[in-house]
């Protein structure tokens, strides 16, 4: 599930925040992220977050939200749509247990640091793991990202217990300051594309993607929510292609149940193309480029492969686009996966 992180004091104003805010839930984004301890903030701070929380309760969007223990006691969490507390800093595990038994809201715990003796101490002082889920940091410092591995090793941790996992991808539209360079939970997601980044994270086993910075784009958010469960979305950069090209192209493929072992390659059969694939851009062939069989082919005119390593040209076959800016989801479609194209044009 997708969500969005809105912030208070830190110089979007509260008509820009509103208007984000309603976009968001227009798409069928119903989750926030917000924190109570941001240093940078500004004096408006406590006034800006009043409101962003009454807004999103008016909206019936949800609040996960960070909390530090020297804020705790400063807010009344009964006044709004609060789903989880997201706790910080001062909390003892002794502390989280007692409050997932006396909160109405969840727990949430840090993903990024937490240690198997964590949960075991937490529910040994009779904490209530249906209250708890996890949400990792993100990291506003270039470099400082978490590593895909030991993304992975703590997930597994949670997994274990079947709590529910959440962590961030950045934006390139409006950063959230003082260092403006993305809030990722991955380093390797710092300067990816929004789209590639989520559908990774949720093929780690993440059940809640939310953008950690102050604002995604309209166009950010769309091609996100409009990506199909269980279909990974491949954006794509095409060369000039026929119109029969385009429509293969346009098709939801399937890889195969017996791939090859160098593509992902497509089982769906072409049988009714509706005019000939003549050669054309018959080049060396790369990794992560997008090639269909021309009419030299014979039977197999028509058939799609996404190569996995550089291959020589072939007269039979046309390179015919570029998944490069992909290559972390081609690497993870398994046999009998399915897939389709976001289509650019190529520059």
């Amino acid at each position: 599930m997708l969500g969005i992180s809105v912030f208070a004091g830190l110089g979007i104003s509260l008509e820009e925040n509103y208007e984000y805010m309603s976009k968001a839930k227009e798409l069928g984004i119903n989750k926030i992220f917000t924190s109570f301890h941001i240093p940078e903030s500004s004096m408006d701070f406590d006034y800006e977050m009043n409101e962003i929380l009454n807004y999103s309760k008016e909206l019936d969007m949800s609040i996960i939200a960070d909390i530090s223990k020297s804020y705790f006691d400063n807010i009344d969490f009964n006044k709004y749509n609060i789903e989880s507390l997201r706790l910080d800093f001062g909390f003892s595990n002794k502390d989280i247990a007692k409050l997932t038994k006396e909160l109405f809201c969840g727990i949430t715990l840090n993903a990024s640091t937490l240690e198997k003796s964590d949960i075991e101490e937490i529910l040994s002082f009779g904490g209530d793991l249906s209250k708890i889920n996890a949400c990792h940091n993100y990291y506003p410092r270039p470099e400082t990202g978490i590593s895909e591995s030991l993304f992975n090793e703590r997930n597994s941790l949670f997994k274990y217990y079947n709590i529910e996992l959440t962590a961030f991808i950045p934006s390139f539209y409006r950063p959230r300051g003082p260092i403006f360079e993305g809030l990722p939970t991955l380093e390797m997601h710092r300067h990816m594309d929004p789209v590639v980044a989520y559908q990774h994270l949720i093929s780690c086993g993440v059940d809640n993607v939310f953008f950690g910075d102050s604002q995604a784009s309209f166009e950010e958010l769309c091609r996100i929510s409009d990506i199909k469960k269980n279909i990974f979305r491949i954006p794509i950069k095409i060369f000039d292609v026929c119109d029969e090209e385009l429509r293969i192209l346009d098709m939801v493929h399937r890889n195969r149940k017996d791939p090859g072992e160098f593509v992902v390659r497509s089982s769906k059969a072409i049988n009714n193309l509706k005019s000939s694939i003549r050669p054309n851009n018959c080049i060396d062939r790369f990794k992560y480029g997008v090639c269909i069989d021309n009419h030299g082919y014979l039977r197999y005119e028509g058939n799609l492969h996404v190569l996995k390593k550089d291959f020589e040209s072939d007269s039979r076959v046309n390179l015919v686009a570029d998944a490069t800016e992909a290559a972390i989801l081609i690497e993870t479609i398994k046999p009998g996966d399915f897939f389709e194209f976001e289509i650019k044009r190529k520059k």
